[in-house]
């Protein structure tokens, strides 16, 4: 008797979620790759000031360090 109302059960919700599925999803794909773009560009873009203002940093150290040999 159990197994009858599990298979029911079963049933009845494998029906239930077949109903609530979208029918188009073509263009899911296209949508979720041009998302992830746009968050890599902006990291990347993030990241090369992040490099650029550590080697101007080091240069101007490294500047400072050579000028102070020569004095």
């Amino acid at each position: 008797m159990i197994s009858l109302i599990s298979y029911a059960f079963m049933t009845l919700s494998a029906f239930l979620n077949r109903g609530f599925r979208p029918l188009e999803e073509s263009g899911e794909g296209v949508v979720s790759s041009a998302v992830a773009v746009v968050i890599f560009s902006a990291l990347g873009v993030a990241m090369w000031f992040a490099f650029r203002n550590t080697m101007d940093t080091a240069t101007s150290m490294v500047s400072s360090q050579i000028s102070q040999l020569g004095n």
